[in-house]
């Protein structure tokens, strides 16, 4: 079987790390296009248009606002964890970020992946405040993050972690939230490199069908 999966750079060393000794090709995208899902969705249906040659190509992605709605598989079977973003692929399933999500809704998770991005939260900041000013950048991000209460560090064995969770702790006090910290959880990862691609944690399409949004709703947990 020849497999090729596209993932978002947010779990590029998780999964790169799980592969290890596998026979399987990558493409990491810019966490960035986050920012703009219908940007997202075409980019990643302009990548599907373009493979030959797989059997079986894997979306290391969630539904991502709406992103990976309708995209289509073609010449190969395409399969897609049923989550709606990382977070769960982090920590290991839905039911765990269904735990943490139900002791405070206003949580900002983020993980050594999430900050390594030019588009991380730090590096926004520091491109607003060398624009426009400290008192202009600390309001932008104010109304931004309002809704938030707290910082959440997950932990998955970066080589730099003690460095990511030093800059976690400067966004907790940029934003005035509380931080904690737990462990992840790569099982969930590690199916995506590996399988089963069951049906509880997946949704697989053939070659010519699309993915159905309300696939990522059957059997979950209301969102």
């Amino acid at each position: 079987m020849t497999i090729k999966i596209i993932a978002c750079e947010v779990m590029k060393e998780e999964l790169l790390r799980v592969a290890s000794g596998c026979d399987i090709d990558f493409e990491f995208i810019s966490m960035g296009l986050h920012l703009h899902p219908e940007k997202l969705g075409e980019e990643l249906q302009h990548l599907l248009d373009g493979l030959s040659g797989y059997s079986r190509v894997i979306l290391a992605f969630g539904l991502c606002g709406g992103a990976a709605r309708n995209l289509k598989a073609a010449g190969f079977v395409l399969t897609i964890p049923k989550v709606h973003d990382c977070i769960p692929l982090l920590l290991g399933s839905t039911a765990s970020y269904e735990t943490f999500r139900s002791e405070e809704k206003g949580t900002l998770y983020l993980s050594g992946g999430w900050m390594n991005g030019d588009r991380a939260i730090l590096s926004e900041y520091d491109r607003i405040y060398q624009k426009y000013g400290e008192r202009k950048a600390t309001a932008v991000f104010s109304r931004m993050y309002s809704s938030y209460r707290r910082v959440l560090f997950i932990r998955t064995g970066s080589e730099r972690e003690s460095f990511f969770l030093q800059r976690s702790h400067q966004i907790a006090d940029l934003l005035g939230l509380s931080h904690q910290i737990t462990d992840g959880d790569i099982s969930f990862i590690e199916k995506i490199v590996k399988g089963p691609w069951d049906t509880k944690d997946f949704i697989t399409v053939p070659s010519g069908e699309s993915i159905n949004e309300w696939a990522f709703y059957e059997g979950k947990l209301e969102m």
